[in-house]
């Protein structure tokens, strides 16, 4: 069965513009997204998230790219809009503005940054305040989640929890799942979310071997992969009962098509359940990511 994540991001977003109409009704509030530089990659998706923004009707203004024209709602942020930051206590002051700024309720740091600010990536996602951290990558935000402080999973994760949930797939107590990719944005809050909900998990990246990783996968009854690497996930993972759940969170293209960490022709028919690419996990995250400005409205 393919696990389509379209439909219930299309039922959020519909249940996200009722709350942007009843909560922030009459009031001019905003998202910060801060994108340093000129990776085409992620300007797309930073499209698709002011795109999204439009459509439930919650601003979504960038910062970072000298666009002082996007609203004409917020002239007291034209000055800020227009410049281009790229120095680091430039954007920490950026970062404490919006803080600050009782109109901005949610901001995001576009990963990854540029090389030039690789070195400063926690000093700038600490410096989110945690009421606004929607993103959820800083250790704050994810371990008041972990002890149950506070209801909120980082956007890539919960998507993945919202669509097995959807499915009726949420129930992984005393299974074996493999999570491939440790990354902050994915991997490890991912692995957290399922540890909760009482897996036995296995997570794997490349310091871990190839025979490592698929002999834990071939014993795996789910296995969700989130690493970048084109069709890294093949037939040799799976095991062959054809039973196993297959969640695959990574993005690429091969021969011009949008592909993802999993070979799903080779191993489409090898599974009980299997996310299509693109289609799947994808526009669910986006849906998520703004579903959490309201967790931590509701929290604040």
């Amino acid at each position: 069965m393919l696990l389509y994540g379209k439909p219930i991001a299309e039922k959020i977003e519909a249940e996200l513009k009722a709350k942007v109409q009843s909560i922030f009704w009459n009031t001019k509030k905003f998202v910060a997204i801060l994108f340093f530089w000129d990776n085409r990659s992620s300007a797309v998706y930073v499209r698709h998230k002011q795109n999204f923004g439009s459509r439930i009707g919650l601003s979504t203004l960038v910062f970072g790219q000298g666009q002082e024209n996007q609203s004409l709602d917020f002239p007291d942020l034209y000055p800020l809009l227009q410049q281009k930051k790229r120095e680091k206590n430039q954007i920490l002051s950026l970062i404490h503005y919006l803080n600050q700024d009782e109109n901005c309720v949610g901001i995001i740091i576009q990963l990854p940054l540029p090389a030039e600010l690789q070195a400063y990536k926690n000093d700038l996602l600490s410096a989110i305040a945690p009421n606004k951290d929607i993103d959820g990558l800083w250790w704050t935000m994810l371990g008041k989640s972990f002890f149950e402080l506070l209801d909120f999973t980082p956007a890539t994760p919960k998507a993945v929890i919202t669509l097995l949930d959807y499915y009726d797939l949420g129930n992984v107590r005393g299974k074996q799942v493999a999570v491939i990719g440790q990354s902050t944005i994915v991997g490890k809050p991912l692995a957290l979310e399922l540890l909760k909900r009482g897996a036995f998990v296995g997570t794997f990246d490349i310091r871990n071997t190839p025979e490592e990783i698929r002999a834990f996968c071939q014993k795996s009854d789910y296995i969700f992969s989130g690493t970048g690497a084109v069709h890294l996930v093949n037939a040799d993972f799976l095991s062959s009962k054809k039973e196993q759940i297959l969640i695959d969170i990574g993005y690429g293209h091969k021969d011009g098509k949008p592909v993802g960490d999993i070979d799903f022709e080779a191993v489409k028919h090898q599974v009980l359940h299997i996310t299509p690419v693109p289609w799947g996990i994808g526009p669910l995250t986006i849906a998520s990511l703004f579903s959490n400005v309201f967790v931590l409205w509701k929290q604040k």
